[in-house]
């Protein structure tokens, strides 16, 4: 029976904190069914491999963990590293993403639909950053490619034995994925943003 995982990839952007890493959850389906934890932790070296190809930078931390779907409590079963502790460098607004969406056949259907949101102001790849009024082209295709890039990109990971797509925990149902798009709009993940440092205040009468 096909076994369903979900992944985390998170990166440290701006310090080490904990509540400043930048997290995207995604799932898997094995269809052969479940997996011994070293066999997960192939698929977690697996996509920080693949974060730092897309990324383009080879020196900054990336960790990636395996959990099983609906387990409570759910401790990681698999984590990979890389360059841990090492600072991911940011001179925009954390806040400003790209987001990568993705369905199955009907796309119309909320419970088949998933999405990542990814960071172009620190990938070497996405010409622009977050300069421009809206994303470059350059931009929209860095992030297309986490989905479209042939034997580089989430449809391939892990060989003829994975599926990627979509789990909603409702229905207690996975749809593999099978078309994604990028728009040309910036979404802003305020739950991204740093802690605040300081505060301006005015009390006054009106």
């Amino acid at each position: 029976m096909a076994t369903t995982y979900k992944f985390q990839v998170s990166m440290p952007v701006t310090d080490t904190a904990p509540r400043n890493r930048i997290a995207n959850v995604f799932h898997m389906q094995h269809v052969l069914g479940s997996l011994l934890d070293t066999d997960l932790q192939n698929m977690t070296d697996d996509i920080v491999s693949l974060w730092a190809t897309r990324y383009g930078i080879s020196n900054q931390e990336i960790q990636c963990k395996a959990y099983d779907t609906d387990a409570k409590p759910n401790y990681p079963r698999a984590t990979s590293i890389i360059n841990a502790g090492a600072v991911w460098t940011c001179t925009h607004p954390r806040e400003v993403a790209l987001c990568l969406s993705f369905a199955g056949p009907n796309r119309g259907n909320k419970s088949e639909r998933g999405r990542l949101y990814l960071m172009p102001s620190i990938a070497a790849g996405a010409a622009g950053g977050v300069d421009f009024l809206r994303p470059s082209t350059t931009a929209l295709d860095w992030a297309l490619k986490f989905y479209s890039e042939s034997n580089a990109s989430l449809p391939d990971l892990g060989g003829i034995d994975w599926v990627f797509g979509i789990y909603s925990p409702t229905y207690k149902k996975f749809t593999p994925a099978a078309q994604a798009w990028v728009n040309d709009e910036w979404d802003t993940q305020r739950r991204r943003g740093l802690r605040e440092t300081t505060r301006v205040t005015s009390v006054r009468q009106g």
